[in-house]
C-alpha cells in the first residue's frame, strides 16, 4: 500500500476533522443492501486491524521504500530482507492491545510488495536473486533458525480472544524473478511466459495460505492496471484475472471474504475498500465496504514519522463517521523491525480502548444515519429503537439540537456511560437537549436516544 503525501493527509484531517460542517449529501443506510450469510459477522463488527509487518519494517522508512529509492532486488535482499529479525514479535500482546481497542478481526500482511512470504512457502519461483535461497521469513532471515511461524502465533491468539484472523496479500511482487520495478503497476513482466507462470506460483501461494491457517479475510492489493484490456508487459494484471482470481478463492472456501482489489474498480470481491478515506455520502457504495486507515503518513513501520501520529479526536471521528455511513473501519498498526509495537500505536489504542470501553454500543451492529444530513456537531448511528449522537464539537451554550426519529416518543435521554437522564424539550422535528457545559468526552461524547 503506496504512503501518502503529507499534504493530502493534512487536508483529509481537516475535512474529517470538520464535522461541524452540514452535508447535504443524503445518506446510505446500511440496510439498503444485503449482507451476505458469510459476512453478518463482519459487517456487524465494524472495527479491525490492519498489520502491516515486513523486512521494510527492518529498513524504518515505510513499506514503499524500495521502489521509492528505486533498491535493487540484490541489495534489498542481502542489505535489508536478510537482517530483518523480530525475535520481539508477541502476537499475545497485539491481539490485546487491538481486543481492548474493540477491534474484532485483523488483517496482517501475509505477503507486501517487497514479496518476502511471512511464512514458510514451498513455492519454488519465490527465490531470492540467486535462486538458492526461499525469498521466505523462515528460509531468507536470521528469524528462521527460531522455528517459529509469525502468522500461525497471530491466528493463535485471535482464536483465544475470540478475534477473526485474515490475510493480505500483494499481486505484485517486486522481489520475483518475473518481474523488474518500475511500469503502471510498479513492476513490469518480463514476458508474457513469466506472467503467466508467476500468476500460477501466485495462487499456489494463496492455497498454501488459506490451507495453513485458514483466514476468514483476503485482503488483496497491487491491482492498480484497472484493465479490462488485453494484457501487456507493463499493464500486466487485468479484470478477466481479478474475475478469475475471485472464482479461485471461493473454490478454495466459498466462506472467505474477498475485498475488490482482486482488481478494483469493476465491482468484483465481496467489499469496496476506499483508502485513506470516507465516500461522499451521495457516493456511498450500494454494498459492503470498509475504508482502511493508519495511524500516520505511512503503513509500515517509519522512523521518522513516530512523532506524527494522527490525533486521536481524528481516528474516534472517523469510525464513527464510517459506521454512520454503514461500513467498517480497518486501522492499522505497523511494529518495527524487532517485531514491538510502536509506543504511538499503543497510545493510540489505549485512547480507542478508553472511548470504546463507554461508546461501542454506538458502533457495533448499528445501522447508518436514518437522517439525511448529518448536524454541525457530529454524526449519527441507530440501532433498534436507539439513535445514537456522536457530538464531536461540543455546543457552547448547554443546549444540543438534534433530529427527532420519525416523530416516535422519546424514553430517555442520557450520556453513554452514564444513567442520569437529560432534560429535553421537542418543537416539531427538533429536540433540544440540556446537556453538560463541558463535555464528558472531548474526542466525541455519544448521547444515547432511546426512542418507544
Amino acid at each position: 500500500m503506496k504512503t501518502i503525501m503529507k499534504k493530502l493527509v493534512m487536508v483529509i484531517l481537516v475535512a474529517a476533522t470538520a464535522v461541524t460542517s452540514v452535508i447535504e449529501m443524503p445518506v446510505q443506510n446500511a440496510s439498503a443492501y444485503s449482507v451476505p450469510a458469510n459476512m453478518k459477522w463482519w459487517s456487524n463488527a465494524k472495527f479491525g486491524m490492519f498489520i502491516h509487518f515486513g523486512a521494510y519494517s527492518y529498513y524504518g522508512q515505510g513499506e514503499w521504500a524500495m521502489s521509492e529509492q528505486k533498491i535493487s532486488k540484490q541489495k534489498y535482499q542481502t542489505e535489508i530482507a536478510a537482517k530483518f529479525n523480530p525475535t520481539s514479535f508477541d502476537a499475545a500482546e497485539i491481539v490485546k492491545y487491538a481486543k481492548n481497542a474493540g477491534m474484532k478481526y485483523i488483517v496482517v500482511t501475509a505477503k507486501h510488495h517487497e514479496g518476502l512470504a511471512m511464512w514458510d512457502t514451498k513455492i519454488e519461483s519465490f527465490k531470492d536473486y540467486t535462486g538458492t535461497k526461499t525469498f521466505s521469513l523462515q528460509g531468507y532471515t536470521p528469524f528462521g533458525a527460531t522455528g517459529r511461524d509469525v502468522l500461525q502465533e497471530l491466528k493463535d491468539a485471535c482464536k483465544k480472544a475470540g478475534l477473526r484472523f485474515g490475510l493480505y496479500y500483494s499481486i505484485v511482487d517486486w522481489n520475483h524473478s518475473s518481474q523488474e520495478l518500475g511500469g503502471s503497476l510498479s513492476s513490469t513482466m518480463l514476458s508474457m511466459d513469466a506472467r503467466a507462470k508467476y500468476i500460477t506460483d501466485m495462487k499456489a501461494q494463496i492455497k498454501e495460505l488459506v490451507d495453513l491457517y485458514d483466514p476468514a479475510v483476503m485482503w488483496f492489493d497491487g491491482d492498480w492496471s484497472y484493465s479490462d484490456k488485453e494484457p501487456t508487459l507493463e499493464k500486466w494484471w487485468t479484470k478477466a484475472d481479478g474475475e478469475e482470481l475471485y472464482q479461485y478463492m471461493k473454490s478454495l472456501n466459498p466462506d472467505i471474504i474477498v475485498n475488490e482489489r482482486v482488481c478494483r474498480g469493476f465491482g468484483l470481491g465481496d467489499f469496496e475498500c476506499p483508502e485513506r478515506s470516507i465516500p461522499d455520502k451521495g457516493a456511498v457504495p450500494d454494498r459492503p465496504w470498509e475504508t482502511c486507515q493508519s495511524m500516520n503518513d505511512a503503513w509500515g513501520y517509519k522512523e521518522s514519522l513516530e512523532k506524527a501520529y494522527l490525533p486521536l479526536s481524528f481516528i474516534i471521528g472517523d469510525l464513527a463517521m464510517v459506521a454512520s455511513e454503514g461500513g467498517n473501519y480497518l486501522l492499522n498498526i505497523g511494529p518495527k523491525g524487532n517485531g514491538k509495537m510502536t509506543a504511538g500505536s499503543k497510545k493510540i489504542l489505549n485512547g480507542m480502548a478508553d472511548w470504546m470501553k463507554k461508546n461501542s454500543a454506538s458502533i457495533y451492529g448499528v445501522s447508518a444515519s436514518p437522517f439525511k444530513k448529518d448536524p454541525a456537531w457530529g454524526t449519527y448511528t441507530r440501532k433498534n429503537k436507539t439513535v445514537y449522537a456522536h457530538v464531536c464539537k461540543w455546543p457552547k451554550k448547554g443546549e444540543l439540537v438534534m433530529k427527532r426519529y420519525q416523530k416516535k416518543k422519546i424514553q430517555k435521554i442520557t450520556v453513554m456511560g452514564k444513567s442520569k437522564k437529560l432534560k429535553y424539550k421537542i418543537q416539531g422535528n427538533k429536540v433540544t437537549v440540556t446537556v453538560p457545559k463541558k463535555a464528558p468526552d472531548k474526542n466525541d461524547t455519544v448521547l444515547a436516544v432511546k426512542y418507544k
